[in-house]
C-alpha cells in the first residue's frame, strides 16, 4: 500500500526571522564588544580588575541592544528571501551580515590616518573606497560562515553562558555606578560669592576680524556686545603661535619652556608638576582664609581640533569632551565614560551625530550648562570654524564669498596650504580672495555659536554671574607675506582677541591700550574669584613659577601697564616686542638657538634678526634694524635675559618636520632662497 504524496512544509513565518535577527544581535554584540572592548582597555583602563570586568561587559551589552537594532530591521527586510530556511539558516545569514557589517566599520575606522588621511568623509575617493572595502568585508564574513565547521557549537556555547553573564554582569555594574558623578558645584559658602568661569577660546582667530578691533566688514554683533559689556584688550598677544603651548600658557599662567608643551606635536605631552586653572579651583587657598575643595566647582571642557586631554591640557576638567576623536561627553570619575569613549562604535555615533550638527560643540555644551543649572562652574569651550578647514555651512557662505567666484576654491584644508608651498598650485588672486572670504565666514559662524552659549546662560539667569572670557590660541595668515595657516611670528599670528566680561567685577565699555599676554588671563581669574596663586607660584623651583600677572588693576583703571616686554617662541624663531600704550613700538625676532652675543652680527648673507616698527609698519613690511640699532640691541637684551630665565633651554627643543618646512619657507619668502643662512 503506498502512501499518499507529503504536501510541502510551510516555511517558518516572521517570529522565526525576528528571532534569528536578535540571537545574531546578541551575538555580533558578543564578538565586536569584547574585540572593541580589549583595545579601549588598553587605551582606557579603568581602575582594578572588576571595574575592567565590569566595563568589558557593559561593551558587550551596549553592541548587543545596538546590533539588534541594526539586524532586526535587516532580518525584516530580507524575510521574503529567507523564508526558506529554518531558524539556523535565517541566524546564520543575519550573523554573517552583522559581521560583515562590522569588519566594514572597524577597517573603515582604523585606516582613516593610512587611506585618504584629511579628506571629507563625503570625498569621492573616500566613498570610492568605502564602497570597495564593505564588499571585501561582506564577502570575507559570508567565506568564514562557510569555512568553518566548528562555529556553530561554539556559538551555541557563548549564546547560552557567556552572553547572558556580560548583560547581567554589565548591567549590575552600571547600576553600581549611578550617583557617583553628582554634587558638583553645589553652593555653599566657599563657592556662593564667587562668579562661574566660561573661558571661550576661538582658535586661528585674527583679532583685525571683529567689529570691536574695527573690522567693518564681518558682521561679529555677539562679540561686539561682549566687548561693550566688558573689558577689551586692545593688544593681546600669544606666548607660541600654535595651539598647544598657547592652551598650555592659557590654563597656566606660563611661558611654553616652563611648562613643557614647546613642540607642534601632538604627542608631546605637559609637565606634571604644573597646576591648571581647572585643577587650582580644587584646592585654591582664599584670600579671606581656608581653601576650595574638589566639588566646590563644576568643570567641563569642550574641545575640537587637536586638543587632547591625553596632552595634559585637560588636567583637573573633570568632564572632557573632544569632537576631533569622536569622545563624547567623558566624565572623569566614571570608569565606564572613559572606556566607552575609546570604543568604536560610541566614536562612530558622535562623528555621525557631528555630520548632521556643524556645532556640535556648542551642543554638547549646552546640554552640560543645562545639566548644571544652578551650580558652580569652570568650563572652556574651544571653537574650530576660523581654522581649517575653512568649509562654513552655506548660510555663511552666501554672505561672506563672492557669487560671481567660479574657481576652484570652495573648501580650504591643510592639504591645500601644502600643495601651495609645494608650488603644486598657484592661487589666483580670485582663489586667495575666496579663501579670505571662507575664513571670514568662519569668523561670523563663530559668532553665531557664541551667541547660542551665552543665550543659554541667559535663560537660566546665570549669564551675570558668569566671568565670560574670550580669546583665541593664536590667529593666522590669510596670504599676507606669501603665508598661510600659523606657526609664524608676524603679529597676524600673535595678536588675538582678548574680551573679559562680568558686570559685578570689571568695569563695562572698557578698552584697554597697554600690551597684554595670555599668560595673564590666569592670575586676572584668581584675583577676581578671590583665590591666591598656586602655591609654587613665586616659589623657588623654577617650574613652579607663574610668568603671568593679573590684569584686574590694568582693567579697572589703576594701573598704567603690567610688563615693559611681551614674549613669544616656537621651534624656530623667539621674539620680543614693547607693550607701552603710547611711543613708537617695535619687535624684534632672532633664530632659536642664535647666542645671544652674536644674534645682532650683519652678513651679507643675514637673514635673522628682523626688526620691525610696528607703529609705522603695522603689516611688517620691512625690516629696519639697520636704522635703529639701539633699539633692537634694547630689545635684545630683555629677550636674552628671559630666554636665560626659562627652565627648558632652547637648545632642548627639536624641531619638528613642519618647523623645518616653516623655515625654509619662510627664507625664500623674505628673498632669501639662496642663502646661507644656519640655525
Amino acid at each position: 500500500m503506498t502512501q499518499p504524496p507529503q504536501s510541502p512544509a510551510k516555511p517558518a513565518g516572521l517570529a522565526v526571522t525576528l528571532r534569528a535577527a536578535v540571537n545574531a544581535g546578541l551575538m555580533n554584540g558578543l564578538l565586536f564588544g569584547l574585540a572593541d572592548g580589549i583595545v579601549a582597555g588598553r587605551s582606557s583602563a579603568p581602575g582594578g580588575l572588576g571595574a575592567w570586568l565590569g566595563c568589558l561587559a557593559l561593551a558587550v551589552l551596549s553592541y548587543g541592544v545596538v546590533w539588534i537594532c541594526v539586524l532586526v530591521p535587516l532580518g525584516l527586510l530580507g524575510h521574503r528571501w529567507m523564508r526558506a530556511q529554518g531558524l539556523y539558516g535565517r541566524f546564520g545569514v543575519l550573523l554573517s551580515l552583522g559581521v560583515g557589517l562590522g569588519l566594514f566599520l572597524e577597517s573603515y575606522w582604523w585606516s582613516r590616518p593610512y587611506v585618504f588621511s584629511g579628506l571629507s568623509a563625503l570625498d569621492p575617493r573616500r566613498l570610492a573606497f568605502a564602497g570597495l572595502l564593505l564588499v571585501l568585508c561582506l564577502g570575507a564574513a559570508f567565506l568564514l560562515r562557510r569555512g568553518s565547521r566548528f562555529l556553530p557549537g561554539a556559538l551555541r556555547m557563548a549564546a547560552t553562558v557567556v552572553v547572558p553573564v556580560c548583560w547581567i554582569g554589565g548591567a549590575a555594574y552600571l547600576f553600581s555606578l549611578r550617583g557617583e558623578t553628582e554634587g558638583r558645584g553645589e553652593l555653599n559658602p566657599r563657592n556662593r560669592e564667587r562668579p562661574n568661569v566660561l573661558l571661550i577660546v576661538c582658535d586661528a582667530l585674527r583679532a583685525d576680524k571683529l567689529g570691536a578691533y574695527g573690522n567693518t566688514r564681518i558682521q561679529t554683533p555677539v562679540m561686539d556686545g561682549l566687548a561693550r559689556r566688558g573689558v577689551l584688550f586692545e593688544r593681546a598677544t600669544v606666548t607660541a603661535p600654535f595651539t598647544w603651548a598657547s592652551f598650555g600658557s592659557l590654563l597656566t599662567g606660563k611661558y611654553p619652556r616652563r611648562h613643557g608643551l614647546v613642540k607642534m606635536d601632538p604627542t608631546v605631552r605637559m609637565r606634571r608638576e604644573n597646576v591648571t586653572l581647572p585643577l587650582h579651583l580644587k584646592s585654591a587657598n582664599l584670600r579671606g582664609g581656608g581653601a576650595l575643595e574638589d566639588q566646590d566647582f563644576a568643570s567641563a571642557t569642550f574641545m575640537t581640533g587637536t586638543l587632547s586631554h591625553g596632552s595634559g591640557l585637560a588636567r583637573g576638567f573633570d568632564v572632557y569632551y573632544e569632537a576631533l576623536v569622536g569622545h563624547d561627553l567623558v566624565d572623569t570619575a566614571s570608569p565606564w565614560s572613559e572606556f566607552r569613549s575609546q570604543l568604536v562604535l560610541s566614536i562612530l555615533r558622535d562623528k555621525l551625530a557631528q555630520t548632521f550638527d556643524s556645532s556640535r560643540v556648542v551642543s554638547v555644551a549646552r546640554d552640560w550648562f543645562e545639566s548644571i543649572r544652578g551650580r558652580r562652574f569652570v568650563a572652556m569651550v574651544h571653537l574650530y570654524s576660523t581654522h581649517t578647514p575653512y568649509d562654513p555651512p552655506q548660510r555663511f557662505r552666501d554672505q561672506y564669498c563672492d557669487p560671481a567666484y567660479t574657481g576652484p576654491v570652495r573648501a580650504f584644508y591643510a592639504e591645500h596650504r601644502i600643495m601651495i608651498e609645494d608650488g603644486k598650485v598657484v592661487p589666483t588672486e580670485a582663489d586667495k580672495r575666496q579663501i579670505r572670504d571662507l575664513y571670514d565666514a568662519g569668523v561670523a559662524e563663530a559668532d553665531e555659536m557664541i551667541g547660542e552659549l551665552l543665550d543659554t546662560l541667559r535663560a537660566q539667569g546665570a549669564l551675570d554671574d558668569t566671568l565670560v572670557i574670550l580669546t583665541a590660541d593664536h590667529g593666522e595668515e590669510l596670504g599676507e607675506h606669501g603665508l598661510w595657516e600659523h606657526d609664524w611670528h608676524f603679529q597676524s599670528n600673535l595678536e588675538v582677541p582678548l574680551i573679559m566680561a562680568w558686570p559685578p567685577g570689571l568695569p563695562a565699555d572698557k578698552r584697554v591700550a597697554p600690551g597684554v599676554q595670555l599668560i595673564d588671563v590666569l592670575p586676572t581669574i584668581c584675583e577676581l574669584l578671590e583665590l591666591e596663586l598656586p602655591a609654587d607660584a613665586a616659589g623657588a623651583d623654577p617650574e613652579g613659577h607663574i610668568d603671568g600677572t593679573s590684569l584686574v588693576a590694568l582693567a579697572r583703571g589703576a594701573a598704567g601697564s603690567v610688563r615693559a616686554f611681551a614674549f613669544a617662541e616656537n621651534e624656530n624663531f623667539l621674539a620680543v616686542q614693547d607693550t607701552a600704550a603710547e611711543g613708537p613700538r617695535f619687535k624684534l625676532v632672532v633664530a632659536a638657538g642664535v647666542e645671544c652675543a652674536k644674534a645682532l652680527e650683519l652678513r651679507a648673507d643675514s637673514v635673522f634678526p628682523l626688526l620691525y616698527r610696528l607703529d609705522l609698519d603695522p603689516g611688517e613690511t620691512r625690516s629696519v634694524l639697520q636704522e635703529y640699532p639701539a633699539e633692537a640691541q634694547r630689545l635684545l637684551e630683555a629677550l636674552c635675559q628671559w630666554d636665560a630665565s626659562m627652565p627648558i633651554p632652547q637648545s632642548d627643543v627639536i624641531a619638528s618636520d613642519r618647523d623645518v618646512r616653516n623655515w625654509q619657507m619662510l627664507f625664500e619668502q623674505l628673498g632669501y632662497a639662496g642663502s646661507n643662512e644656519t640655525r
